[in-house]
């Protein structure tokens, strides 16, 4: 038999399009070993957007599990918790691999639980001043990393927060943001996208809500100020990618659709969002993986949000945080457009969240795991 076919089975677990995104670069640097065996799952969370996004990254997903049409978040988490465990048991999986802080993320932990399997997750420690903002993704990765075996921490901030919660300092690794991996591509290898959505305007800005936080009168209010901002500044042209969530694309669009200087867009594949990114002069947004790219290209964010998990973004004076109030929002705007473009961070290990080399250094924490487990596990047999 070959050592391939007898390799440790490593099994990376998406359901989302920036899960995707920052599994990507891990997923190919796992397939280059010849010490293990690497199988993506697509969970069935947002099932068409993870096989497209994939596609446009040039990958695949392994297995496809069934879409998951649960009507609550209790019951989403149950199906999913549900599919990725069996999938597991029947790939014989030696390690699930988690990202970030979605359902997908913390179904994976759970599942991982439940057939005592290690469990590897990607971007641990990401933390806000609140236990429950944003909801339910701070629950979730404060609940993930209690479950976690190995915790690939994106930041020092990050690996200090896990070490403040009592995780052992010998299972948390610095390893950078994998999605600055993709990123660091694009730039290297140039835009190159065809934007022929953007408005005939000399400014554009680019808007993205998706947040569970700002579900109907937040999306009211920031829908609100755009539309007011652009009453006052004639040369400022918008583009939104709206998100496939129905809740919040049927809002969007009913404030939005009809303003002439407004573009709706479906979600971009990944290198013209980087290249939207790039033209714009301002984001607005309550993502949070658009505050680690944007340093990179030295485009302000102002995020719509109480409060963020990605202190750095906001300590290079890429990111401004503004609660969600129409006046608020509109004069944050305006003083940003007024101030000068932030310097473009350098691809280097100095920077906030890396050198676009992170999906390397996972691969090889989740490799050095499994030798470490079966000493641990022989060693355990011989004492019982």
């Amino acid at each position: 038999m070959s050592a391939r076919r007898t390799a440790p089975r490593v099994f990376l677990v998406a359901g989302t399009r920036p899960e995707c995104l920052k599994l990507a670069s891990l997923a190919t640097a796992l397939r280059r070993r010849s010490d293990c065996s690497t199988v993506v799952v697509n969970s069935g969370q947002h099932p068409a957007m993870v096989a497209q996004t994939f596609a446009h990254l040039g990958q695949s997903c392994d297995i496809e599990l069934p879409a998951c049409n649960a009507p609550t978040l209790s019951a989403a988490l149950r199906s999913l918790r549900s599919q990725i465990r069996g999938a597991a048991c029947a790939g014989a999986a030696s390690i699930l691999v988690a990202q970030g802080d979605t359902s997908t993320a913390y179904a994976t932990a759970l599942a991982a639980r439940d057939l005592d399997l290690p469990l590897a997750h990607v971007e641990a420690g990401l933390r806000t001043d609140h236990p429950l903002r944003p909801f339910p993704e701070e629950y979730f990765r404060r609940c993930i990393s209690r479950l976690a075996t190995l915790h690939l921490a994106p930041t020092h901030a990050a690996a200090t927060n896990l070490r403040g919660e009592g995780v052992a300092s010998e299972s948390i690794h610095l390893v950078g943001n994998t999605v600055v991996d993709l990123l660091r591509e694009q730039v290297e290898n140039g835009f190159g996208a065809t934007l022929a959505f953007l408005p005939d305007t000399p400014r554009i800005i680019t808007l993205t809500l998706h947040r569970r936080e700002n579900y109907g009168r937040g999306l009211d209010v920031v829908c609100t100020a755009i539309l007011d901002l652009l009453a006052r500044e004639t040369d400022i042209g918008v583009v939104c990618p709206v998100h496939p969530n129905p809740v919040v694309g049927a809002r969007i669009r009913r404030h939005l659709a009809s303003h002439p200087r407004i573009r709706l867009t479906e979600p971009l594949a990944y290198r013209p969002f980087i290249a939207l990114l790039a033209r714009s002069t301002l984001v607005v947004t309550d993502s949070g993986g658009i505050q680690e790219e944007a340093p990179y290209l030295g485009v302000p964010v102002l995020v719509v949000r109480e409060n963020t998990e990605r202190p750095e973004s906001v300590a290079v004076g890429t990111t401004t945080l503004v609660p969600v109030q129409h006046d608020r929002i509109i004069d944050e705007i305006e003083r940003r457009l007024a101030s000068a473009r932030p310097r473009p961070l350098p691809f280097a290990v100095e920077s906030p969240y890396g050198n676009g080399r992170s999906g390397e250094r996972c691969a090889e924490r989740i490799a050095a795991l499994f030798p470490m487990r079966i000493e641990a596990q022989r060693e355990a047999a011989l004492a019982g």
